[in-house]
């Protein structure tokens, strides 16, 4: 099986979020940095802990509630 290069799923993150090793990495949604991941995988990022995937999986940004806009926005590294 071949498998895709790393592939950068936060685009917008000081640090990137990024796949290893999955079969496929299919941008859904540029706004909102959805992506679908196709096959085993690993998430590797210098922030986070990485995270071993091993079936097809959606993957989108963090969104949290910003209190003083009253709107629902990307969480911010």
């Amino acid at each position: 099986m071949q498998t895709q290069a790393v592939v950068n799923i936060a685009p917008s993150s000081s640090h990137g979020h990024y796949v290893n090793n999955a079969k496929n990495v299919i941008k859904l949604d540029d706004i909102t940095e959805a992506f679908f991941v196709e096959g085993e995988s690993i998430l590797t990022t210098n922030n986070h802990t990485s995270l071993e995937m091993k079936d097809d999986c959606l993957i989108n940004c963090q969104v949290v509630y910003n209190p003083f806009s009253k709107m629902f926005e990307k969480s911010r590294d």
